[in-house]
């Protein structure tokens, strides 16, 4: 027999996950449009009812306890089912509707993602993508808390939770002006590159360490004289003359041959691998599970 609980059993955990999520109760009720005394009474109420304490209270932060952590976990498991319950009881389970939600970098949003939509929401059109962009920290976040079907990013470290597959491979290429305003060689040197004037992304980008580390290994710094997160405004600054950088091949396109120079960095770099993130035992939709496919077949059974 299955043990009877106390009230809206799954409220309780609708309430601790958003604690959890924001680390604060006054946070969690923009997300849940429930005043501060209902989701405290939620939180007190589950650890009640598993005789447990989920939070560390401090301040008016919320910080998970062991118990809390492995409780998120299973509470994320437990949305999921529901999830998947919903969509096999469903009257419409066709591919032809629903949601597809997305996290990645700004870049990929850009120059990879776009093809593959064009040519699936040519087969289905009622398909709504809900597509965020950001950096590592936020894609493994959204991925591992379940808030979207999957992400894709490179990551030097995936954590154990989610799973992830081989999506592309990317080489760095070093950008300039054309007219050669920087007197670099036919195959520039790492220290020439650190004498020019270069435009960089934010310590947020996954690119900006690894570019660090290459230069500080040879005991070169960087002159970095502008900071910007967007690849399509970097080439454009670029282009004016007003310093080089470094991109991901796959952002570059054939209108760009005609304002910029291109240098391969393969000596310098070694390739960069972009993977697909699920968390692990996440329930995929019918529109989710076909959207993979024409991604990748073989990532989807």
């Amino acid at each position: 027999m299955i043990k009877e609980m106390q009230g809206d059993f799954l409220q309780w955990l609708r309430g601790f996950f958003y604690v959890a999520k924001m680390n604060s109760i006054t946070l969690a009720t923009t997300e849940m449009y429930r005043n501060q005394p209902t989701i405290s009474h939620q939180i007190k109420s589950l650890e009640n009812e598993f005789n447990t304490t989920l939070f560390y209270r401090s301040g008016g932060k919320m910080e998970l306890t062991p118990e809390g952590e492995v409780f998120l976990e299973k509470a994320i498991s437990i949305f999921e089912i529901i999830k998947e319950m919903r969509e096999e009881v469903s009257e419409d389970r066709l591919q032809s509707k629903g949601d597809i939600k997305i996290v990645t970098s700004h870049a990929v949003i850009d120059y990879f993602l776009p093809k593959y939509i064009i040519a699936f929401k040519e087969r289905y059109p009622g398909v709504h993508f809900e597509i965020e962009g950001g950096g590592s920290n936020l894609i493994l976040e959204r991925v591992a808390s379940s808030e979207v079907d999957f992400g894709i990013a490179c990551l030097d470290r995936i954590p154990e939770k989610i799973a992830h597959f081989d999506l592309f491979e990317t080489h760095l290429k070093l950008i300039s002006p054309k007219g050669n305003l920087f007197k670099l060689g036919k195959q520039p040197t790492l220290k020439q590159i650190s004498e020019s004037p270069f435009i960089f992304f934010p310590h947020s980008s996954t690119i900006t360490s690894l570019i660090l580390k290459a230069f500080s290994e040879k005991n070169l710094s960087l002159n970095v004289t502008m900071t910007l997160n967007n690849f399509e405004i970097v080439k454009r600054y670029v282009s004016l003359g007003l310093g080089v950088s470094i991109l991901d091949d796959y952002t570059i396109e054939d209108k760009d041959r005609a304002s910029l120079n291109f240098y391969s960095l393969e000596p310098f770099f070694e390739k960069r691998k972009y993977v697909l993130l699920l968390r692990k035992r996440k329930y995929l939709s019918p529109p989710a599970k076909a959207f993979l496919k024409t991604i990748k077949p073989e990532i989807v059974s």
